[in-house]
């Protein structure tokens, strides 16, 4: 059989295959790429940065502009308050967590017999249950509405406050680092509202005539904040006079570390370069999920093309048990693409790359050489 009437005996299953491959191969060049300068932009911003003490007084010209290493307790100009619910907290957010006690519609689906000609009856089962959500449920796509009304919007929406002047010694954090601080602990008081009409139960607050009863439309809230004044922060990024903000690289990337704790310049650096191994790697499985995928698509093709080849016809996918050999392939051409990306910035780990890729190869072609030798 040639190419051509292999490719047209299964090309929706062989295109799809080839995009798969295609669309894999994108993601791990871009990720390759993306980890080759986000690497190299972390070890030039650690050899610019510059650490520096939070109390000093007076802080000298030079530094303006500079990537800068500074840690100390956060300190927050002016609370977040929530008046109707008598809170106040001096942190750099305050998020408002709404639910609303809706009607919720389940579905289950019955097929009953199946005659000679496998033709089935099919039947759908709908339940209503009550329960607490945090988004409107539009009671008007119910089967039966008639008593399942939900209100259509919420009285009251969830939100999330942010500190306008938060600073770490004299300098100020930008609205950028004000938006990584997103390790939420709940908010708990015994402090009661002072409206009669809200309950506070376990750290909730209720919009509701009883607690353990409520009624469809009835609210309860939830909040919880993120970096407390007095906590320990380390912060890397550019000084702008007196507010720290993004630091961008020669490579153009942008550098704003924020860690909780207090850590020394190397610490920080060592934790980020640990994250961004542990990203890198997730965006690898997956562009070498989707490679693999597209050749165990194609895998009738690949076949027909490897077995035309002396030396890698032991590579060619058993139509019978695929699975081995696919992943073999799919590895060997991962490792390629990521040889690519990485050979022109860093040639030592790009040929290592290339060379783990092309091993399976010079393996089998070994073999095929002994044995053409004996015989």
């Amino acid at each position: 059989m040639s190419l051509a009437e292999a490719y047209r005996s299964c090309w929706l299953i062989a295109t799809f295959g080839l995009i798969l491959f295609l669309g894999g191969a994108g993601v791990l060049f871009w990720n390759e790429g993306r980890a080759v300068h986000t690497i190299m932009s972390l070890d030039e911003a650690l050899d610019d940065a510059v650490t520096l003490e939070t109390n000093a007084d007076d802080i000298e010209p030079i530094y303006n502009d500079r990537i800068v290493h500074i840690t100390g307790p956060l300190i927050v100009g002016e609370p977040l308050t929530e008046p109707d619910y008598n809170i106040q907290v001096l942190a750099v957010k305050l998020k408002r967590r709404v639910q609303m006690y809706q009607w919720v519609e389940e579905t289950v689906e019955h097929n009953y017999g199946e005659s000679v000609a496998s033709v089935h009856t099919e039947d759908r089962t709908y339940y209503y249950t009550r329960d607490w959500r945090d988004h409107v449920i539009d009671s008007r796509s119910f089967y039966i509405q008639t008593g399942h009304q939900n209100p259509r919007q919420f009285p009251i929406e969830s939100a999330t406050q942010t500190a306008d002047a938060v600073y770490i010694g004299r300098f100020e954090l930008g609205s950028d680092i004000k938006n990584k601080f997103n390790n939420y602990v709940e908010l708990t008081s015994d402090t009661r509202p002072e409206d009669p009409t809200i309950k506070l139960h376990l750290g909730l607050y209720y919009h509701t005539n009883d607690i353990f009863n409520p009624e469809i439309g009835d609210i309860r809230l939830l909040f919880s904040f993120a970096g407390m004044e007095g906590e320990m922060y380390t912060i890397v990024g550019r000084l702008a006079k007196n507010k720290i903000e993004p630091y961008t690289t020669s490579r153009g990337v942008k550098i704003l570390l924020v860690y909780p704790g207090e850590l020394s310049l190397t610490e920080v650096f060592k934790k980020e370069h640990h994250a961004q191994r542990l990203t890198t790697w997730g965006f690898r499985f997956m562009g070498w999920v989707l490679v693999f995928f597209g050749v165990t698509c194609t895998s009738t093709l690949l076949h027909l093309i490897l077995s035309r080849v002396q030396f890698l016809s032991s590579l060619a996918p058993d139509p019978r048990f695929p699975v081995g050999t696919n992943v073999l392939l799919s590895l060997s051409m991962a490792l390629v693409i990521a040889a690519v990306a990485w050979i022109l910035h860093r040639p030592m780990i790009g040929a290592g790359l290339m060379f783990a890729a092309a091993s399976p190869f010079v393996w089998f072609a070994r073999g095929v050489a002994s044995y053409q030798r004996v015989n």
